[in-house]
């Protein structure tokens, strides 16, 4: 499951976005987390060999949480 993702620093509300490049190319997948009212976002995640869409969505909500804990 994945964890809840924190309001962003200015109060905002945050989006999952994820998905593939124009390309298409289904082995080159991304993830990244974006606050919808003041644009604040994640660095994109790309994945790593083995990880699924999944792993990526984890491993953004995780940067995002500890981001807007931590202000890094």
């Amino acid at each position: 499951m994945m964890p809840e993702l924190k309001p962003c620093a200015c109060g905002g509300k945050p989006k999952m976005r994820r998905g593939l490049p124009n390309m298409g190319n289904s082995k080159t997948f991304w993830a990244f987390v974006q606050c919808i009212d003041c644009g604040m976002r994640t660095h994109t995640i790309h994945p790593n060999p083995g990880d699924s869409l999944y792993d990526l969505t984890i491993r953004a909500a995780d940067d995002w949480n500890r981001m807007v804990t931590h202000g890094n």
